[in-house]
């Protein structure tokens, strides 16, 4: 729908160069209000419960980071649960990201949490990307070794998005 309604834009108004004239009533771009899916496919990796051991342990996630969620899923954002391991390995922590993402299909995986294993994987020279949240409280996207730019594209897109 965007770009025939740009079409129409670029030809509504009076052209002058024809032998008659033809006037034809000028079409309003109406594309900033479409509803845009800009993360339609996109499918982020969330941590529903720490896992070590035979330790099973919920995750708790704050009001801050649920409306993260629903922009994010407004936007298109499929949200997969996956467990989480405590460590402070951060070979372990890139090695999980690295079988999440390639074994769930996954685009990113999210946390609040700087003390969980995603986090580690930083220290490994992981792709990562944080934004601090109304609240105060930050947000870690993370991508596997090879995200390149969609994890940059998914925070560019979550700025635009964000109340």
């Amino acid at each position: 729908m965007r770009d025939p309604a740009l079409s129409l834009v670029a030809i509504s108004g009076v052209d002058p160069t024809e032998p008659v004239m033809v006037e034809v009533p000028l079409v309003l771009n109406n594309t900033t209000f479409t509803a845009t899916q800009a993360l339609t496919g996109y499918r982020i990796g969330y941590a529903e419960r720490y896992v070590q051991g035979n330790q099973v342990e919920p995750v708790e996630r704050s009001a801050a980071l649920q409306r993260v969620f629903d922009t994010l899923r407004h936007a298109g954002v499929q949200w997969v649960a996956v467990d989480m391991q405590r460590s402070g390995d951060s070979q372990q922590a890139c090695r999980e990201i690295d079988e999440l993402v390639a074994g769930l299909r996954l685009d990113a995986l999210v946390s609040e949490d700087p003390h969980a294993a995603f986090h580690h994987a930083i220290r490994g020279g992981y792709p990562s990307v944080c934004e601090t949240l109304e609240d105060g409280s930050r947000v870690w996207f993370y991508g596997a070794r090879w995200a390149g730019d969609r994890l940059a594209a998914l925070a560019r897109a979550y700025r635009v998005l964000r109340p």
